[in-house]
């Protein structure tokens, strides 16, 4: 873990993409008011030369019983980091940033996905399949 503050550490957003995307139109209507399942899956890639990191979110819509998959959208941010190489770990070519930093950049992913998703599931049965607030300190990191 890298003990540089996470002030410290400059960043922006350079852009927004929709990778892929999928809807799954039910054979009947969907009642009014209909409760939704959200599953996230979150995903960090970088290019140190360009000093990108490129976190991918992926949220699957199902119905409450999580059997029916309505809709997907996969999508991501790409964050330009100054000095990311400071946290460039050769041993395994990987980026080790502090924890809160992670957060920051998650949170910022998950909030431009869901307006993503309001925009691209508009005027479509998941116009009302809005995500909720989640807190992103709350993930598991995958084995």
């Amino acid at each position: 873990m890298s003990t540089k503050d996470t002030s410290e550490i400059g960043f922006q957003i350079m852009g927004m993409e929709i990778l892929d995307s999928c809807l799954n139109a039910p054979s009947s209507p969907l009642p009014p008011n209909s409760n939704f399942q959200f599953e996230l899956a979150i995903e960090h890639r970088f290019n140190i030369e360009k000093k990108l990191v490129i976190v991918i979110c992926n949220v699957s819509i199902k119905d409450q019983s999580k059997d029916i998959l309505y809709g997907q959208l996969r999508g991501s941010c790409i964050f330009f980091i100054e000095k990311s190489e400071d946290f460039f770990v050769h041993e395994n070519k990987s980026l080790n940033f502090p924890e809160p930093f992670i957060v920051t950049l998650n949170s910022i992913t998950i909030s431009s996905i869901r307006g993503l998703m309001f925009s691209f599931f508009r005027g479509t049965f998941l116009h009302q399949a809005v995500l909720p607030i989640i807190d992103p300190k709350s993930f598991q990191k995958a084995i």
